[in-house]
């Protein structure tokens, strides 16, 4: 608990392929992503997959500390962000907006090796994300 409480306390302060002549082959059709089902204020609190919004998202800052990696996500046409850490189990991943620092979503690596939070509105706000890693101790993006 101390270790989330010193994360949310850092928040607040802080292709082309080749193909023969002879060989003729059908027009590649790929899919394509889904639509945004929520837009700002209406993505807080959803998974990025609830709203539409994994698919070909950004990241706008990362951060390690030793082989773990902390990313804020971002998908523009959400106007959303998230945290997604890479790392070892125990590993916990917070995101906060700038209209309330001390509202956060957490997410924990409870197996295998990565893991993201629910969204929180980025629309005319910025946002940032904070790493705790077992042993190791917190890291955090800018806020962006």
């Amino acid at each position: 608990m101390r270790m989330i409480s010193t994360a949310v306390a850092t928040l607040a302060l802080a292709a082309s392929s080749l193909i023969p002549a002879t060989h003729t082959t059908a027009p590649h059709t790929s899919a394509k992503a889904p639509l945004p089902t929520c837009k700002g204020p209406t993505c807080n609190g959803l998974t990025p997959e609830e709203g539409g919004c994994a698919d070909n998202a950004d990241t706008l800052d990362s951060r390690t500390l030793g082989s773990a990696r902390v990313e804020l996500r971002y998908k523009a046409a959400c106007r959303a962000a998230w945290v997604r850490v890479h790392g070892p189990v125990g590993t916990i991943g917070t995101v906060a907006n700038t209209a309330n620092p001390q509202n956060t979503y957490e997410t924990r690596i409870d197996r295998g090796s990565d893991a993201h939070s629910r969204m929180v509105n980025d629309m005319d706000l910025k946002a940032a994300a904070c790493m705790t890693v077992p042993g190791a101790g917190t890291v955090c993006t800018d806020w962006k």
